[in-house]
């Protein structure tokens, strides 16, 4: 006699599968944004249904490049119907949804580099074709090469909505990337919130940073960077450059640190997402983040990687020209909150750290909730009465 045929059921996360990534699952759902790429739960349960569960080591290659496999799968499958749509919407839909696909295949992948520079520039192209339609003012501009280091510099220039802006010259908030999140996608969710609040955002790839990530490596003075941008913010008479704030999520909150100490006086404020003055010792991180460093910096071998990541540490005295806000996991084994808290008595009140006790690296479980409050607090510094002209 011939046997059943397997019972049909919905797509599903395995429970072992759920188990083992359950710190880094919220970070697919970024968010709730309107313009960047993004997927749902439903994706989520698409792309990873069946996933093998015999061996679940996240630190392994094997386990990304299954990974990769399903995210860019299912990537594909958007794609197509974004070019089979009939609508600008339908096209705009399914193209963010096969760059957040695309992101989620290449973000922790880094053992063929020439794949993960394939998928990254997917991800742009997917990206740019969401746009069609969006009622943002979207402008796309350069560093040329030479200016701050010998590759050029892109950046974009977001404007809110018109129903959104307040009158006269807009505040601005210049966001940066950590080491494994594209411009795009994690730091164009985190300046929904601003944009919401009629402020312009300035995203930017720095060196080593978006498409350059492990072609070039990541440069550890941003703040120069920074400096050229506010030139350009400046010289935009639609910018209030006596309104500007500085955003840093991850590697990009240490980033904002070092902007904090250097560019103070340029920023009426400062927010940094789970940076640190000093990274955990290279030894002590899980191998995978390992890799993610040694990519990015375009490092050697171990005794290299103890060598930079030791020579990040900064000096966490002096006063600084602005006011910083900390948001910070406790659990976080990237960068310690020993030293964040180290670096609040040094700095006193102009400096406040908000801690999460039962969270780990970037808050995620509780991103909508600090992302919300952080804008909040940037708002009263650049458009409540009273506050900076």
């Amino acid at each position: 006699m011939a046997s059943a045929p397997p019972a049909v059921r919905p797509a599903r996360l395995p429970e072992p599968l759920f188990r083992a990534c359950g710190y880094f699952l919220p970070r697919l759902l970024f968010l709730r944004s309107r313009y960047a790429p993004q997927v749902g739960w439903g994706d989520i349960a698409v792309a990873l249904d069946g996933f093998p569960c015999d061996d679940l080591d996240l630190a392994s290659a094997a386990f990304w490049d299954e990974w990769r496999r399903r995210w860019t799968s299912l990537g594909d499958r958007y794609a197509r119907l974004s070019g089979g749509s009939s609508t600008a919407a339908g096209r705009a839909r399914a193209a963010r949804a096969a760059a957040g696909c695309y992101h989620w295949a290449e973000f922790m992948y880094f053992d063929d580099a020439p794949r993960k520079y394939r998928l990254r520039g997917q991800v742009r192209e997917f990206f740019r074709a969401g746009l069609e339609g969006a009622d943002l003012d979207f402008e796309e501009g350069e560093l040329p090469a030479g200016e701050v280091g010998p590759e050029p510099v892109p950046y974009w220039l977001v404007l809110p909505p018109a129903h959104r802006r307040p009158a006269g010259r807009l505040p601005c908030v210049v966001l940066s990337n950590g080491l494994d999140s594209m411009t795009e996608v994690e730091v164009l969710a985190l300046a929904e919130t601003y944009l919401d609040r009629g402020m312009a955002a300035l995203l930017f790839d720095g060196p080593g940073q978006g498409l350059q990530v492990g072609r070039t490596p990541l440069r550890i003075d941003m703040e120069d960077v920074v400096a050229a941008l506010v030139e350009r913010l400046r010289a935009d008479h639609r910018i209030a450059a006596d309104r500007l704030a500085f955003f840093g999520v991850s590697f990009g909150g240490y980033f904002a640190l070092r902007v904090a100490r250097s560019l103070g006086d340029a920023f009426a404020c400062v927010v940094n997402a789970s940076g640190g003055p000093r990274v955990a010792p290279y030894d002590e991180l899980p191998r995978r983040l390992k890799d993610d460093f040694r990519f990015a910096f375009m490092g050697g071998g171990a005794a290299d990687m103890r060598v930079r990541l030791a020579a990040l540490a900064l000096d966490v005295g002096g006063p600084i020209g602005t006011e910083v806000l900390s948001i910070h996991g406790a659990l976080d084994d990237i960068f310690p909150l020993s030293a964040l808290e180290e670096l609040d008595r040094a700095w006193g009140p102009r400096h406040r750290l908000l801690t999460h006790p039962g969270e780990a690296h970037v808050c995620l479980n509780m991103i909508d909730t600090w992302s919300l409050e952080a804008a909040d607090w940037v708002a009263d510094r650049l458009l409540a009465p009273g506050g900076p002209a």
